[in-house]
């Protein structure tokens, strides 16, 4: 799948863009802002958190 909007369903498109948030967030907390060192902790949690409720379903079955 090469971006988001050739992925066949919604569940798959969201998880690839939150992927790709998740990456984006990764290299904010790597930052050395102490102001902002906290939030981009928590956005980076809360995106990961949504990753978890957007896994496909293929995926999970590969894992088991």
């Amino acid at each position: 799948m090469r971006n988001a909007y050739d992925a066949a369903d919604a569940a798959a498109r969201d998880h690839l863009i939150l992927s790709r948030m998740l990456a984006d967030a990764e290299v904010l907390c790597g930052t050395r802002d102490a102001l902002l060192a906290g939030q981009y902790h928590h956005l980076r949690g809360r995106i990961a958190a949504l990753i978890e409720l957007t896994v496909p379903i293929d995926h999970e079955e590969g894992a088991a």
